[in-house]
């Protein structure tokens, strides 16, 4: 998590806890937990069977020209030495972008054969 991010957001919500009345407070109370649940959700990191080998994959937030985009990267190292990387705007569409691109490069390597990879592909 870059820093300048959270210590963005600290400031925003210390600067609307100030300046909060008593009743706007006790929403700021119950709304805190809700925002921090979303912004932390947005950060992914798990392990996962692929081809017999356990991989691992992570997601994470980034901002480019103030829009959100979501980097994902998978590994596979008793597999293959490549990482499958992608950039896109959607977080679920992130990850099937991050496996056909890991897909791609471990079938170029002749690591796997064609009909395993038209599984994970899409055309």
């Amino acid at each position: 998590m870059k820093l300048s991010f959270v210590v963005g957001v600290v400031t925003v919500l210390a600067a609307v806890a100030l300046f909060a009345t008593p009743c706007q407070g006790q929403v700021w109370e119950a709304l805190v937990p809700l925002i921090t649940q979303q912004v932390v959700g947005l950060w992914k990191n798990g392990e996962r069977e692929f081809f017999g080998h356990q991989c691992t994959y992570s997601v994470t937030p980034t901002v480019k020209s103030f829009e959100l985009y979501f980097k994902g990267r998978m590994s596979c190292p008793s597999l293959s030495s490549v990482r499958g990387e992608a950039l896109t705007r959607s977080r679920s569409g992130v990850e099937v972008k991050t496996v056909e691109d890991y897909v791609k490069k471990v079938l170029a390597q002749g690591v796997i054969t064609e009909e395993e990879a038209k599984a994970w592909i899409t055309k």
